[in-house]
């Protein structure tokens, strides 16, 4: 399902830490939130307790996502220590048999075994964070095969273990090349709130407008070679807004986004619109538990005691 299986060789690579600082030093009058994942597994990475602890003393909140297998006691700790805001922790599958055909090479035990043991440190410590997130996607050829108590005996568990959320999210298709385009002719799309608020800097630093450009088609510059501030007011930049606010059509790859053609509320994406509030509002607490994320809540609902 991942696309990073295709990324050619040349891409691949980590972020060292010190381009990192730059990145951080640049952006922490105007960030509120960073992501530490993009088109690979954020625990490979050696440096990330130290890239964390740099992003929290600038301000700035720190989530990233994680596939858990690598996520033992050890790494649990660090992140603990470091004072990860959220992590999600995507756990396809939730029994064996379905699991370990989605995570190939992965084994079901010791993943199960990894998040429990992150959320038993974080009650020993008396840790409030990180806020614990664990995702489930529903793959359509499972469906039939899945045995709904086995499911809920592994969702049990998480929850008694002090799991924070719990998001169900359906298939995604990655906007790439070989996609049709979902735009119809003239202004019949959404405006994408992306290249207004966020930006998706590759380890390469590769700069572009969001994390759907998986492969990096849309270049809007270099965080090697500009300043962030420079590219964020850059040409390509201002061209890429322009067109999405006169209706002149967005770039080639966003045309096979289907993420434009999603339900719009007061002409902004809802499925952003709800994340972007509930970040800025709820922060990682007691508050953004109550209210919970977009998936869970407001595309696909949950029985209250599942919540």
């Amino acid at each position: 399902m991942c696309p990073n299986k295709e990324l050619p060789n040349a891409d691949k690579g980590q972020m060292e830490l010190p381009f990192f600082q730059r990145i951080i030093d640049q952006i922490r009058d105007y960030a509120n939130d960073i992501n530490l994942h993009h088109r690979g597994e954020p625990l490979l990475n050696k440096n990330l307790p130290s890239m964390i602890a740099y992003a929290k003393r600038a301000g700035l909140n720190v989530r990233l996502h994680t596939n858990g297998t690598l996520l033992d006691e050890q790494w649990s700790g660090r992140l603990i220590d470091a004072a990860l805001d959220l992590v999600c922790i995507s756990f396809d599958g939730f029994q064996k048999d379905a699991y370990e055909e989605i995570r190939v090479g992965a084994q079901f035990e010791v993943t199960v075994s990894n998040i429990v043991r992150l959320l038993e440190l974080k009650k020993a410590r008396g840790a409030k964070k990180p806020y614990v997130v664990v995702e489930r996607i529903d793959f359509s050829r499972l469906k039939g095969r899945l045995d709904p108590e086995k499911a809920a005996t592994t969702e049990a568990l998480l929850r008694k273990k002090g799991r924070d959320e719990l998001v169900i999210k359906q298939e995604y298709s990655w906007p790439v090349d070989s996609l049709p385009e979902t735009i119809l002719p003239g202004c019949q799309y959404k405006a994408c709130t992306f290249p207004w608020y966020a930006m998706a800097i590759c380890w390469d630093g590769t700069v572009t407008p969001c994390p759907q450009d998986y492969f990096a088609r849309i270049k809007l510059g270099s965080a090697r070679e500009k300043s962030l501030k420079e590219i964020w007011n850059d040409k390509p930049y201002r061209e890429l807004r322009s067109n999405f606010a006169a209706c002149a059509g967005p770039l080639g790859l966003c045309r096979k986004c289907d993420r434009l053609q999603r339900k719009q509320v007061a002409g902004l994406p809802f499925q952003y619109m709800i994340p972007f509030l509930v970040d800025q509002f709820a922060g990682y607490g007691r508050l953004r538990k109550i209210i919970g994320s977009s998936e869970r809540n407001w595309f696909k609902p949950l029985p209250a005691g599942e919540r």
